[in-house]
């Protein structure tokens, strides 16, 4: 049997879509579209709103499996695998609208981000001081390392409600990061941030990738942002690849600017 494609590097890449197709009745979101990144990498995913950035996501995560095509986790076929069984694979995610929990602190919020690593259960409650205590211990290490890294410690307490949009794309982030993945996914991870939010969320995650080893899919509309981080991108229009490879040189494709800056989509 034939093994898992490697890289030039002589790794197994870390996502490989090939040829994924996701309709909903009459209407083709995504089709023919592939994908692969490498481990170690920021790969960029861009498109106008309508594009089928948000569906393919949605198919790689197990929301939505695709009706043709194969998606690849680390050389292993993850098509049509639950959503549940795909996080616990080691795969992360933040959401293009918000999905904190309102009424709820930052800590708390960051805090769930931990469930694909609890045990719960009746004897372990029963028995925890013994059992439950110890991993309780052990997951607040991790969440307390992740709230420093982000430079969250001041609003830990804070209600999310309260705070402002930058800072709750933070403890989004945050949420992703402590469930200690191997591939992050950042859907619109910008969006409504000033500059200086801009910059601050770039930084942590090109330092995420540094100090944590995460390869990252970052969608996004900011194309300076994806030009300043992202080593290779992939650009989508109707559904459909356009361009794909270095950003730099994607962003001067002819498709791409007729897609932002002309025709029917008047981005």
């Amino acid at each position: 049997m034939k093994g898992p494609e490697t890289s030039g590097n002589g790794q197994v890449p870390v996502l490989e879509c090939m040829g994924v197709e996701r309709r909903f009745g009459g209407l083709v979101a995504v089709s023919g579209v592939d994908l692969r990144l490498e481990k170690g990498e920021i790969f960029g995913l861009v498109g106008p709103n309508g594009s089928g950035k948000t569906t393919l996501t949605n198919a790689i995560t197990g929301f939505y499996p695709p009706q043709k095509g194969k998606i690849l986790l680390g050389g292993k076929d993850i098509t049509g695998t639950a959503p549940h069984k795909v996080a616990g694979m080691g795969v992360a995610r933040t959401f293009q609208n918000l999905a904190l929990f309102n009424g709820m602190s930052v800590l708390d919020n960051i805090l769930l981000g931990r469930h694909i690593h609890m045990n719960p259960g009746v004897i372990r409650t029963a028995l925890y001081w013994w059992l439950a205590r110890p991993e309780e211990i052990a997951n607040r290490e991790v969440v307390e390392e992740v709230i420093e890294f982000l430079q969250l410690e001041s609003i830990r307490h804070e209600l999310v409600d309260g705070i402002p949009i930058g800072l709750k794309k933070r403890v989004e982030l945050a949420r992703a990061l402590v469930a200690e993945p191997h591939l992050l996914i950042l859907d619109e991870p910008m969006a409504g941030m000033n500059q200086e939010e801009k910059e601050y969320m770039a930084r942590f995650i090109l330092d995420a990738r540094a100090e944590r080893g995460v390869s990252v899919l970052l969608i996004e509309h900011h194309m300076d942002v994806i030009i300043g981080i992202c080593d290779r991108m992939l650009a989508l229009n109707y559904g459909e690849m356009i361009a794909s490879g270095i950003p730099r040189e994607v962003i001067k494709n002819p498709r791409v600017i007729e897609a932002y800056i002309g025709g029917a989509h008047g981005e």
